[in-house]
C-alpha cells in the first residue's frame, strides 16, 4: 500500500477524516492539499492545521503527513509539476472530500469548485494510473443531489426525477456525481458517499462546522427570530460527524467495497421532525416555542410586512436565513441499508437518532458561542467565520407583524 491524497483537509468532514486515518492506518502515509499565496503562507497554515487538529500530537503525527500547495480551482489543482510528480510517484489512493458548500453561490461559481475541481481530482487519477499503480478514489458528494424528491432515494441511483434542486450547490454537486459515475463506468475503481445533514459529534456535541441547523437554532436561541418557515412535520435527516467519518474510514481502507454507493445518513427510521428540534430548543434556550407559517405565507403576507421596518441587520438575517429555507421545507428521505450492513461488518456502532444527543449538541453551541470561541483543543477546520448578526446585536430584536 502507498500512500493517500487527501483533499479537503481544512473542512469538516476531512479534518475529521484524517485524525480517524492517523490512528486506525498506523502504516500509512499521507498527501494533503492546503491553499496558500507562497511558501511563507503555506508554512504558516500548516502550523495552524497541525495544531488545531493534532493538538499535542502534532509534532509525533506530523512526519506522516506532506502537504502541498494547492487549489481546486487551478488546472493540474494549482500543484507544482515537482511537488504533483512526487505525489503520483507515492500515492495510489485518493480520497476527494474538497468542496465548496456555499448555498448562496451561483452555479457558475459552484461548477468551478465542485465538478471542475472534482474534473482536475480525477485527472490526477488517472496520472496515477499511467503510473502504474492506481488503486481507488473514494469520492464525498451529498444526499442532497436528489434534489426536490420527497421520496425514498436509493443511494444507487442519481435521479432528482425532474424536481430540480434547492439551490446551485446541490446543482452542482449532482454534476460532479454524474462526472464520477461516468468515470467509474468505464471500469475505473470508485466508492462514492453521500452525507445528509452533518452534526456535531454524538458523543461530545463537538463541530467546527456551524451551518444548515446551526443557523436557524443561533438565531432562534438569541431571541432574534421566533417565526419558522415551514412544517412541523417535515422529516429532517441528521447525522452525526463521528458517524460519517467511521464509515469513510473503514469503508475506503476495504477494497472489496470498492464501487458501493453509500448514504452517510441517520436513515429514515432515525430522522427526526422539525417539532422536535423546535421543541427541544424551545426548552434548552427558554424561548417561545416557534410559529409556523407556511413558506407561500411567508412571502406573500410576512416577508412585505417585516421587510418594510427591518432594521438593515434585520435585513441581512433573513436574506442569510433562506438560503437554509428549503431544508425545513422539503422531506427526502436516504436508505441506508448498505451502510448500515457494511458498518456492523465493519464493527462501526449504529448511528444515533439526534434526539437523542439535542443536550450534546445545545452544550457545545453555548460553550463556544456557537464557534465564536474556541472550547478546548479544536477538532480541525477552519471554524465559524463572522457573518455580522452578532455585531448587530441591538438591531435584531425579533421582528413581529
Amino acid at each position: 500500500m502507498k500512500a493517500m491524497f487527501l483533499t479537503g483537509a481544512t473542512g469538516f468532514v476531512g479534518s475529521q477524516a484524517i485524525l480517524r486515518y492517523i490512528d486506525v492506518a498506523p502504516d500509512l502515509h499521507f498527501y494533503l492539499m492546503l491553499r496558500a499565496r507562497d511558501d511563507e503562507h503555506l508554512a504558516k497554515r500548516i502550523d495552524k492545521f497541525m495544531t488545531a487538529t493534532f493538538g499535542d500530537r502534532a509534532e509525533e503525527v506530523r512526519p506522516r503527513i506532506t502537504f502541498v500547495q494547492g487549489d481546486l480551482l487551478k488546472e493540474q489543482l494549482g500543484i507544482s509539476d515537482e511537488a504533483l510528480a512526487d505525489l503520483v510517484a507515492n500515492c495510489d489512493h485518493v480520497v476527494h472530500c474538497a468542496a465548496s458548500v456555499d448555498f448562496a453561490m451561483k452555479i457558475e461559481q459552484s461548477r468551478q469548485f465542485n465538478l471542475d475541481g472534482t474534473r482536475r481530482v480525477i485527472e490526477i487519477c488517472e496520472k496515477m494510473q499511467r503510473a502504474g499503480h492506481f488503486r481507488r478514489l473514494d469520492y464525498v458528494s451529498t444526499a442532497y443531489v436528489s434534489g426536490n424528491r420527497e421520496d425514498v432515494v436509493d443511494p444507487s441511483q442519481l435521479s432528482n426525477h425532474g424536481l430540480g434542486w434547492a439551490n446551485d450547490y446541490e446543482q452542482s454537486k449532482f454534476e460532479a456525481e454524474s462526472l464520477v459515475r461516468g468515470w467509474r463506468s468505464q471500469g475505473n475503481p470508485v466508492t462514492i458517499y453521500r452525507p445528509s445533514t452533518v452534526v456535531g459529534d454524538s458523543r461530545t456535541g463537538e463541530t467546527t462546522n456551524f451551518n444548515v441547523l446551526y443557523w436557524p437554532l443561533r438565531v432562534y436561541a438569541r431571541g432574534w427570530w421566533n417565526l419558522m418557515i415551514g412544517y412541523e412535520d417535515t422529516p429532517v435527516d441528521v447525522v452525526p460527524i463521528n458517524y460519517v467519518v467511521d464509515c469513510l474510514v473503514a469503508f475506503s481502507l476495504d477494497d472489496e467495497l470498492i464501487g458501493r454507493n453509500y448514504h452517510l445518513a441517520a436513515g429514515p427510521d432515525k430522522i427526526c421532525q422539525i417539532r422536535d428540534l423546535a421543541t427541544a430548543a424551545s426548552s434548552y434556550f427558554n424561548q417561545e416555542y416557534p410559529k409556523f407559517v407556511t413558506p407561500e405565507k411567508f412571502w406573500k403576507v410576512y416577508e412585505p410586512a417585516i421587510a418594510k421596518n427591518a432594521t438593515p441587520a434585520q435585513q441581512t438575517l433573513i436574506k442569510q436565513g433562506t438560503v437554509y429555507m428549503p431544508y425545513f421545507i422539503r422531506s427526502p428521505l436516504f436508505d441506508t441499508t448498505t451502510t448500515a450492513q457494511d458498518a456492523e461488518k465493519h464493527g462501526v456502532a449504529p448511528v444515533v437518532a439526534v434526539t437523542d444527543y439535542f443536550d450534546l449538541l445545545f452544550n457545545y453551541c453555548i460553550a463556544t458561542d456557537f464557534g465564536r470561541k474556541k472550547k478546548g483543543k479544536a477538532a480541525g477546520g477552519e471554524g465559524a467565520e463572522s457573518d455580522g448578526l452578532d455585531e448587530a446585536d441591538e438591531e435584531l430584536v425579533a421582528p413581529t407583524v
